[in-house]
């Protein structure tokens, strides 16, 4: 039996967003119809998936054409989401990171290809491979910089203070040269606040505030260091459907590198900044970047499909998504929004929301139809095709190891203690109980699997098999 099936490996899967093909538009934006089928999905996800809430809001051009809030902000004393709750927007807020450096370039204060050692100061990033080729601001952007990976979670209770943005800096050192391995990189993104600190002369939270938030009319305050008053409006953090299928409350954390997503929004504020970039970088009259820094920000570097704080990969129609998931224990967030179609969708939760939200949401502002998935049934595969399976598989700083258990397969995320076990729908086609994820395994040129592919629906995730 398997206990909790994907606490932390759900986790582990919104660190990165890739979304799936877009169609072209087929018909008129319904509201009410788009208000009816999300609210049917997300109060199904409360009630089958012990999620505790879900709070949305929807971009349509210019406007954000819906908000709404779903479930529990706090499950015991059973205070209601409402619009205004404030959740952690996880990793989803690189991509404000990295506009505020696009911003900054635009005021021709550094170039992107410049090297960051240029602008750290006496803090500088260790070259210890000695290679020709120095770490610049494009591959920090883009998560090709070859250097050290990782982030550190800290208890807000356990009296133990987080390292400042200078001092985790001057500890970052070249493990391979740059553009050699894409690798998701939370520490190179804290580099990127302190390096909008040291090139802007302000605060990083200052900063973001007066040059992104509050021009796009977000009022909440503090979001890197929250108010007393926006502390009353969190949300708690729970794990989904625990033993008795409810949620269960989890300790409150922290990341030591902000920056790269310990930030604390409500969800319109978050799809106001995701309107600047489904609208040529602006958003109500409020021009934010130059569409040329937007266009930049949307292209994936090194042949990869990670752009400038964004996951970018372009529809069957030719449209360009941008995408980004977030999520520490006991939050999650989702970004998706179709740059072509002036469209977008986010949402953050108390615990974790399904994907499918956010291909449902996109669709139907493009006016499109939507139908729910049919439920999945399991088959039986053959044993010696299951040991084919049995291995780790990486990528970036994320490990998969595979293993047999009984007649199926289980999937542990990291040092884990948590088992998922997997559904086989084929003998290739895996997927979880309750979740959307499909994992894939398929084989190389040699016929030995050398991949597990990961898709959530709108996010597509390839961890190669450790050799």
């Amino acid at each position: 039996m398997i206990r909790h099936p994907t606490r932390s490996l759900a986790r582990a899967l919104v660190i990165l967003f890739v979304a799936m093909p877009a169609r072209a538009q087929s018909g008129r934006f319904d509201l009410e119809k788009t208000k009816t089928v999300l609210t049917g999905m997300i109060e199904k996800a409360i009630k089958e998936r012990g999620v505790p809430s879900i709070s949305i809001a929807l971009v349509r051009g210019d406007s954000i054409v819906w908000k709404a809030a779903f479930g529990y902000a706090n499950v015991r004393t059973k205070t209601p989401a409402t619009p205004e709750t404030i959740y952690s927007t996880g990793s989803t807020f690189k991509s404000a990171t990295a506009t505020a450096l696009m911003q900054l370039q635009e005021q021709k204060k550094f170039s992107i290809d410049h090297p960051v050692n240029r602008y750290l100061g006496d803090i500088q990033v260790q070259d210890r491979l000695q290679v020709e080729k120095p770490v610049t601001f494009r591959h920090i952007l883009s998560h090709w910089s070859g250097l050290t990976a990782g982030a550190i979670t800290k208890p807000i209770w356990g009296r133990e203070l987080p390292k400042p943005l200078d001092k985790m800096v001057s500890e970052l050192y070249s493990v391979r040269a740059p553009e050699t391995k894409w690798e998701y990189n939370n520490f190179a993104y804290g580099m990127a606040g302190l390096l909008v600190e040291k090139i802007s002369g302000m605060e990083y939270e200052k900063y973001l505030l007066d040059n992104i938030l509050k021009p796009l009319g977000i009022t909440t305050p503090n979001p890197v260091n929250p108010s007393a008053e926006m502390v009353e409006l969190m949300a708690l953090p729970y794990n989904a459907g625990g033993p008795t299928g409810k949620p269960v409350p989890v300790s409150q954390v922290h990341f030591d590198v902000y920056p790269a997503g310990d930030i604390y929004l409500t969800a319109e504020d978050m799809a106001r900044f995701l309107g600047v970039h489904v609208n040529g970088g602006v958003f109500r009259g409020r021009r934010i970047l130059s569409e040329a820094s937007v266009k930049a920000m949307h292209e994936p570097q090194f042949g990869g499909s990670y752009g400038f704080g964004f996951s970018v990969k372009k529809g069957e129609n030719g449209h360009t998504i941008i995408s980004h998931s977030g999520g520490i224990p006991g939050q999650s967030s989702q970004m998706v929004g179709d740059v072509d179609a002036h469209v977008g969708v986010y949402y953050m939760s108390n615990s974790g929301a399904p994907p499918s939200i956010a291909e449902a949401a996109l669709k139907l502002l493009r006016g499109e139809d939507y139908a729910p998935a049919p439920e999945r049934k399991a088959i039986a595969v053959d044993p010696a095709v299951l040991d084919r399976y049995v291995g780790v598989y990486e990528v970036g700083e994320l490990t998969f190891t595979v293993t047999r258990q009984g007649a199926g397969l289980t999937v542990v995320q990291g040092d884990s203690p948590e088992r998922t076990e997997l559904l086989a729908e084929s003998p290739t086609r895996f997927f979880m109980k309750g979740q959307d994820f499909t994992i894939t395994f398929e084989a190389g040129p040699a016929g030995a699997i050398d991949k597990m592919v990961i898709d959530t629906g709108p996010s597509r995730l390839e961890a190669k098999k450790r050799k």
